[in-house]
């Protein structure tokens, strides 16, 4: 049970973090920047929660490995897994840019893939884990 608990409360934290970035691609898609700007000489704000979403869905994946749900989980687990590669490659792809334009990710918003982990993740949240 505990083992059980630990696994939910990892997955609901790479849900969180999920959550937010995607919240700020949002936000960043529609403020029409042409180029990424870093601020104070650091890493810029997307490229910062790009990489939180990427380092939430590696959690994500290791917290995956515990299966979910015992057999009946078994083949959705694999499907997730499949959307988290998805996913992770795409991210992957926006960060190798020389620059994050705000189209770049109304674009990326829009995929069917990242939608699809979106929505795993919300019902994993709802049908699969205990309840918060």
């Amino acid at each position: 049970m505990t083992g059980e608990i630990e696994q939910a409360a990892a997955m609901r934290d790479a849900f969180d973090r999920i959550e937010e970035a995607y919240e700020f691609m949002l936000a960043y898609a529609a403020q029409g920047r042409k180029q990424e700007v870093a601020e104070g000489g650091g890493e810029s704000q997307i490229r910062h929660y790009l990489r939180r979403f990427d380092g939430a869905m590696a959690d994500l994946e290791s917290a995956l490995e515990r299966g979910l749900g015992g057999d009946e989980g078994a083949a959705f687990a694999d499907r997730v897994r499949s959307d988290l590669a998805t996913a992770r490659s795409v991210i992957g792809l926006l960060l190798a840019r020389p620059s994050i334009t705000s189209d770049m990710i109304d674009n990326t918003n829009g995929l069917i893939a990242l939608r699809a982990l979106l929505t795993d993740i919300f019902f994993i949240d709802q049908a699969v884990l205990p309840p918060r």
